[in-house]
């Protein structure tokens, strides 16, 4: 993963020397699974999916690849059965118990997006583009809920840390525009086409928890940013 980030991050700088029609710029925004324009809404979603980072752009022509660096955080909730017995899994619950644990996790994100202009008016361009992404789970935090006859119980998490690290793929795909060639706005959505916690089960939350809505780790999430260009 760090030779995969440190190459783009030489791509990045190195390209300015290399390409005239290339831009560096930084970005922020969120992820939401549902696009809204109320204000609470977009509130919520910077709050639980705030989303940074930095974008290369090279032009060619009507077209452009655009590599990024994107940094968020999530949150996967899994109903699962508790398959571990007394103190031998890591919360202490019975074996047999219904829960909902969360993962929430610390994201590295890297598309390399191929993108078309086909409108240019100087002071607004249009573009739409599409391209491959890779996600890397950095750290998370885990917490379990669960009931014992039906009563709650206090929230938990493990005392130790959890090795919950993986990497997914997925495909984005959005349209975007640029404002006075400085401003950039994009909305795209990122196909998840594997598992973020493929490997959940071989791990100790796996000898713990049985993982049986695993599936549900494919993330399928837009993504709204706004960007300065500053070079």
């Amino acid at each position: 993963m760090k030779k995969t980030v440190l190459l783009l991050a030489l791509l990045l700088t190195l390209g300015s020397t290399t390409f005239a029609g290339i831009d560096l710029g930084l970005k922020a925004g969120y992820q939401t699974s549902k696009l809204s324009y109320a204000k609470e809404d977009i509130k919520f979603s910077f709050k639980e999916h705030f989303t940074l980072g930095a974008f290369g752009r090279v032009g060619i022509g009507m077209f452009y690849v655009q590599p990024e660096v994107l940094y968020f955080n999530t949150s996967d909730p899994f109903n699962v059965t508790v398959t571990g017995t007394g103190t031998d899994n890591l919360f202490g619950l019975p074996t047999g118990a219904n829960a909902t644990l969360t993962l929430n996790s610390m994201n590295l994100q890297v598309p390399v997006l191929v993108g078309i202009q086909p409108l240019d008016l100087g002071i607004l361009t249009i573009r739409a583009q599409v391209g491959p992404t890779a996600n890397f789970v950095l750290s998370s935090k885990t917490l379990v809920d669960y009931s014992i006859n039906g009563e709650e119980q206090p929230e938990q998490e493990p005392e130790e840390g959890l090795d919950t690290k993986s990497i997914s793929w997925g495909l984005q795909a959005g349209v975007g525009t640029d404002i006075l060639g400085l401003v950039t706005i994009d909305i795209n959505y990122n196909f998840g086409l594997s598992k973020v916690f493929g490997n959940l089960n071989k791990t100790k939350l796996g000898e713990t928890f049985d993982f049986s809505n695993i599936d549900n780790s494919k993330q399928g999430l837009f993504m709204v940013t706004v960007g300065v260009k500053i070079l």
